[in-house]
């Protein structure tokens, strides 16, 4: 037996992945609040940025993947579209603590080149 896409489309669950962009989201509100009343350490910002790349490599581009793809009723369309409006107002943050910007169209992996030693002639 085939697989209609209809089929696909039921099999798709996007619950956890939202929940935890979601709280990733949070935490960084929290972060740019926490960062407003004393400046945050390093140590912190690297830690965050760990955690928040993570969630974009893993949860964000298959929410992306699976919405290409049109695996994703319109309820999950709707909550997809709104978490992604909600990364792209949160620019400022991103940009504030030099994380990763989120990608919101299908396609390879961002290469990192961050931190990256610099060859010495």
């Amino acid at each position: 037996m085939r697989a209609t896409q209809n089929d696909t489309r039921a099999a798709v669950d996007i619950d956890d992945d939202v929940e935890l962009i979601t709280e990733q989201i949070k935490a960084l509100k929290e972060l740019g609040n926490k960062d407003d009343e004393a400046p945050i350490s390093e140590g912190q910002r690297y830690d965050f940025s760990i955690r928040w790349g993570t969630v974009l490599a893993g949860r964000l581009r298959r929410l992306v993947h699976y919405g290409s793809l049109g695996m994703l009723d319109d309820a999950d369309e709707r909550r997809f579209h709104a978490l992604c409006d909600e990364l792209r107002r949160l620019s400022h943050l991103i940009d504030r603590f030099r994380l990763a910007h989120p990608a919101f169209t299908d396609g390879p992996p961002a290469m990192a080149n961050r931190f990256r030693p610099h060859a010495h002639r």
